[in-house]
């Protein structure tokens, strides 16, 4: 009878884990504060008495916890929902994070390898290794890349290992386990990152191997980068039209980006402080968090590696202004003494750029840049770009019939957010990252703009979602809670420079209206001056909450609705199986 009675605890205990309310961890209200709300609540398997989550792992289909015993679970992403556990190797051996493909997830544990079906848990493959790894592997659709203890990287067929664990011995064309080693001689410290053609791993020393991974010359080294200073963090890897690039960071406090294929740095940034979590890469921009605690984002392509400053600009402009060569008149460049007979004439300035706050306006021509005359759109570009950042260099321009002298100055603020500890998740309108006071903060991804602040102290094992935009809490006892975005907030613009308030007339939408990317009327409202305009929104969805009314009174920048934009989590680097919306066929036909 005891026996019941403790198993029943065991049991309730158990669900009530798994099952506990939303409310119970983070309130709706201050949830929505960041804009987010709960998806799931689950929870891993391990002994609460004696074990701590260790890693946590995801793909786009599937979050994997691992706990110090070795007990390895698989919760569905979509819903919270336990797949399937596996204890994995001998208890309390030492394992590394998991890695997955399309179907398999490996492990690896002590001296070996464990490979498992990723969505039932069946255990397709175990290898003991020749020597014990050195740093977790890397792994795709055919094949892993396990860097071993003396400098050495094998590389295994998925396909050869399954059999040799099914048979018992090797398929009758494989002659050896692994289908090639590199031997680079110095210890290898981080996990390879793969790419279509080719592996990157760094060694302790900080140098760069690349080595093709398929094609006749698999196994041979591509190139070797010897640096001065080792990586003080893990590699990450970004595919590109062509070639891929890898993203390394140094003890120096700089941040690489290497061609995988050709071994050609794209650029160089230095941050300046000290680095140990790995970058994350979502689309071209790479999110770096120092030590010191600030996050720091950094466009790939457009800005050469410069921080981005303010979006919307394309290098190497930078000011937010287009720009055009025209003729000068005669008599004016005469009267004027200018240089040239030709000028740079400001086609259009956008608003909030370093142009609108120079005072640079429509119709200008730009004339000198920081004391040169400048002539072509070209000279302009490379003159802006040569000025150093937030330092204010004359820019003359003609305006009507004088000459108008000018204050520029590139780059409002750098691209960061101070008191960051670690990146959770890229979001479609929001970041979302654990401060030093282990609090959930949210900002603006655009601008950096602090949404808000919320404490979860409760959830300290802190993980890097790069592939999805999800956020996944995870506390030291295997509670797991997924939060996702509900959708942006629509607020009230600034519509007159002479007051902040407004009416509101007529509010047009109600709650499940759909919302046209062509642009939808949300309200209307009435200015100081008695004038009316339309407050019109554009993203894509549906209303899920209205905030004013007919007859209220509101002011810059108060909430006027939320929208509901999408349920599906974005694949950030498999964007193309990302689920989507179907509408299922009842199977009639027209007339029936």
């Amino acid at each position: 009878m005891n026996r019941i009675r403790v198993v029943s605890l065991t049991f309730l205990l158990c669900l009530s884990a798994v099952n506990c309310p939303a409310q119970d961890l983070l309130s709706t209200d201050a949830l929505q504060s960041l804009g987010l709300e709960v998806r799931w609540n689950s929870q891993a398997v391990l002994n609460v008495r004696r074990d701590i989550v260790t890693y946590v792992t995801n793909d786009e289909e599937i979050l994997y916890v691992q706990s110090s015993a070795g007990i390895l679970t698989a919760i569905n992403a979509e819903n919270g929902r336990r797949l399937w556990t596996a204890q994995v190797g001998r208890t309390d051996e030492a394992t590394l994070s998991v890695v997955s493909n399309s179907d398999l997830v490996l492990v690896l544990a002590g001296p070996s390898v464990y490979g498992y079906n990723k969505f039932t848990g069946t255990q397709l493959l175990q290898f003991r290794l020749p020597e014990q790894p050195a740093a977790g592997p890397a792994l795709t659709e055919k094949a892993v890349f396990i860097p071993l203890h003396g400098g050495a990287v094998y590389a295994y067929s998925i396909s050869v290992l399954e059999y040799l664990f099914r048979y018992g011995t090797l398929p009758e064309d494989v002659a050896i386990p692994h289908m090639w080693r590199f031997i680079c001689g110095e210890e290898i410290v981080h996990s390879p990152v793969v790419g279509e053609q080719a592996i990157a791993f760094v060694s302790e020393k900080g140098n760069v191997f690349t080595v093709n991974s398929g094609g006749i010359e698999k196994g041979r080294a591509r190139y070797q980068l010897l640096l001065n200073t080792p990586a003080s963090a893990p590699l990450a890897i970004a595919d590109n039209a062509t070639s891929s690039s890898v993203l390394m960071l140094s003890d120096d406090n700089l941040a690489f980006s290497i061609d995988l294929i050709t071994g050609k740095t794209e650029w160089t940034y230095p941050l300046g402080r000290p680095m140990t979590n790995g970058p994350i890469i979502v689309g071209d921009s790479v999110y770096v968090v120092t030590e010191d605690g600030t996050l720091t984002n950094i466009s790939r392509d457009e800005f050469d590696g410069r921080p981005v400053e303010i979006p919307q600009y394309r290098a190497p402009m930078h000011i937010g202004a287009g720009m055009q060569e025209v003729e000068i008149d005669a008599q004016l460049q005469a009267d004027l003494n200018l240089a040239g007979s030709q000028g740079i004439l400001v086609t259009e300035v956008t608003q909030d750029s370093p142009a609108a706050a120079a005072g640079l306006q429509t119709g200008d021509i730009i004339v000198r840049i920081d004391e040169i005359t400048v002539t072509t759109v070209e000279e302009a570009q490379s003159g802006i770009v040569e000025l150093p950042f937030r330092v204010e260099r004359p820019v003359e321009v003609v305006r009507g019939k004088t000459l108008e002298k000018l204050e520029l100055k590139i780059g409002a603020t750098e691209w960061d957010v101070k008191g960051i500890r670690s990146l959770t998740s890229v979001g479609r309108f929001g970041i979302y990252g654990i401060d030093q006071a282990n609090r959930l903060v949210g900002f603006n991804k655009h601008d950096s703009r602090i949404i808000g602040r919320l404490p979860v102290s409760d959830y300290q094992v802190h993980h890097h979602n790069s592939l999805t935009d999800q956020i996944y809490l995870v506390s030291k006892s295997g509670d797991v809670l997924c939060l996702r975005e509900i959708g942006p907030m629509v607020r009230m613009p600034q519509l007159t420079s002479v007051s902040r308030m407004a009416k509101i007339i007529r509010v047009n939408v109600r709650i499940g209206d759909p919302v046209d990317a062509a642009g939808t009327v949300l309200c209307e409202v009435e200015l100081p001056d008695g004038s009316t305009q339309p407050i019109t929104i554009d993203t894509p969805g549906v209303i899920r909450e209205i905030f004013v009314r007919a007859g209220q009174a509101v002011t810059v920048d108060a909430p006027l609705a939320r929208i509901d934009d999408d349920n599906f989590p974005i694949y950030h680097q498999r964007p193309e199986q990302r689920p989507v919306d179907v509408e299922l066929d009842d199977g009639g036909t027209d007339g029936e």
